[in-house]
């Protein structure tokens, strides 16, 4: 494969250009992983309503509890006049506990059937002590201490971050597919450079992979002149960069022109002389390149026309 010079230039160029995307690519997967292991995402599950204090201290907020046996609290949280859920409660081991469902599992909950639901844990004394006095008024209870039988820690399933954990799962699966389709182009590139996007604009002399073949036969065995990113062979004018690799078939051309231009450099900047060669033909063929040496250009137009220029 490194016999054929220009099918090296092109996986060459390939690679160059994909490896800044790689680098963002895989600095993207680290950054959505971190993110991901962080406890404000990562869920846990919970078995008991007596942990949910100790999942609280330890910032295991994002949990999934199996809801069954919950009463209808009285009280709806409402915003701007539309209702967003239900409030729940649940007694166990001498304590209430406090749930905010949204409307869906509400209406499940309703009708007493069980479902493991994901909800974040929220520290709301106000709304626990709130509750808690209503029904206190309600059965006239006031002078009986009820204080430590209500929960602070309130199971929130309207907070619980669903979309945003979703959105980084996805994110960090679709970064890693992107990746490997990327390594997977390259390695076919390389075996089948017709492929590459570079190669494209060679459609215009046939088939793809059949030029590549033909450029790569006269670099080898029929290269005339080379200067830094400059060939010139027996039929062909080759300018490499980076982005992109220039090609004109000299069969093609049949107007050489040399122009010398001055370029200021900056505001202040002294003028330099630049020169300029245009090739084309009637069919509407056009090239130009700009290089700042004039013998390289006379050079490159005495091997292509094959006399002094």
């Amino acid at each position: 494969m490194y016999k054929k010079k220009f099918t090296g230039m092109l996986v060459r160029n390939l690679i160059l250009m994909a490896i800044p995307q790689i680098i963002i690519m895989v600095a993207l997967i680290f950054t959505v992983m971190n993110t991901r292991r962080q406890e404000k995402v990562i869920v846990h599950d919970m078995d008991s309503l007596d942990e949910i204090e100790e999942y609280y201290i330890e910032g295991k907020i994002n949990v999934i509890f199996t809801v069954e046996g919950l009463k209808y609290a009285g009280f709806d949280s409402v915003l701007e006049g539309e209702k967003l859920g239900q409030y729940f409660y649940k007694y166990v081991n001498g304590k209430v506990y406090f749930f905010l469902l949204n409307n869906e599992s509400a209406e499940k909950v309703r009708e007493g059937r069980s479902s493991k639901l994901r909800f974040r844990i929220q520290r709301d004394k106000a709304v626990s002590e709130h509750i808690m006095n209503e029904y206190i008024e309600s059965l006239n209870l006031q002078n009986v201490n009820m204080e430590g039988t209500s929960s602070i820690y309130l199971l929130d399933q309207l907070k619980y971050p669903g979309t945003w954990i979703l959105a980084l799962k996805i994110m960090h699966y679709a970064l890693v597919t992107s990746l490997l389709v990327l390594l997977f182009y390259i390695l076919i590139a390389a075996s089948n450079p017709s492929v590459i996007r570079q190669a494209r604009p060679l459609k215009r002399f046939g088939k793809v992979r059949g030029v590549i073949t033909d450029i790569d036969r006269e670099m080898r065995k029929k290269l005339l002149y080379r200067s830094d990113n400059i060939y010139v062979t027996e039929g062909y004018l080759i300018v490499e960069y980076i982005s992109r690799i220039d090609v004109v078939k000299l069969d093609d051309v049949r107007f050489i022109s040399k122009n010398e231009m001055s370029i200021r450099k900056g505001l202040f900047g002294k003028k330099k002389s630049r020169f300029q060669l245009t090739l084309s033909n009637v069919e509407k063929m056009y090239f130009e390149m700009f290089i700042d040496d004039e013998q390289t250009i006379d050079d490159v137009i005495y091997y292509i026309r094959g006399e002094e220029a």
